[in-house]
């Protein structure tokens, strides 16, 4: 299947730690089995390294030097930890000097899976967002006031892209 992607001009495959509905996805892995394991889709990656014609990426809560080590081990080219590093964006430093993250996200515990997932990636680009201006990250951002200010900044893009499309139509 992979091999069809080639002539497409892909260039490289991710094999993602989960969906929006899934525990994974929003950091809470499913069982101790998974959270043990953190890169959610290692063993299916090994598979598919020996015989894909593509690199792969792989994503999904590596969090831990060890965890990425194996996963670049395995074959795996490229590893995605969007989440560690928006809590943590010196990891790369820290796992130099042999020293492991000491934060993490403040746990969603709501009931609603979806909702919870939705504030838990509200999260990760509200802490993305504050790095970008140059502010530390504050990972103990309560889950709602993340997902209020995200919608809130999609909003804006939205009016200001509505706005852009009327311009534009106007100029054709």
């Amino acid at each position: 299947m992979i091999e069809m992607l080639a002539p497409l001009g892909v260039d490289l495959v991710e094999l993602s730690g989960g969906s929006y509905e899934s525990p994974a996805m929003s950091g809470r892995p499913a069982d101790e089995r998974t959270r043990a394991r953190e890169a959610y889709f290692l063993d299916l990656a090994k598979d598919l390294v020996g015989t894909s014609p593509l690199p792969l990426m792989l994503t999904g809560g590596i969090t831990r030097r060890e965890t990425a080590r194996r996963v670049l081990d395995s074959g795996v080219a490229v590893i995605g930890m969007g989440t560690a590093l928006a809590v943590t964006p010196d990891l790369p430093e820290l796992w130099r000097t042999g020293r492991e993250a000491d934060r993490q996200l403040r746990p969603v515990t709501w009931s609603d899976k979806a909702l919870a997932s939705a504030a838990g990636m509200a999260q990760v680009r509200h802490q993305m967002r504050r790095i970008a201006r140059g502010s530390r990250p504050m990972p103990n951002t309560h889950p709602a006031i993340a997902l209020l200010a995200e919608q809130l900044k999609q909003r804006g893009a939205l009016r200001r892209y509505r706005t852009w499309l009327n311009t534009a139509g106007r100029a054709a």
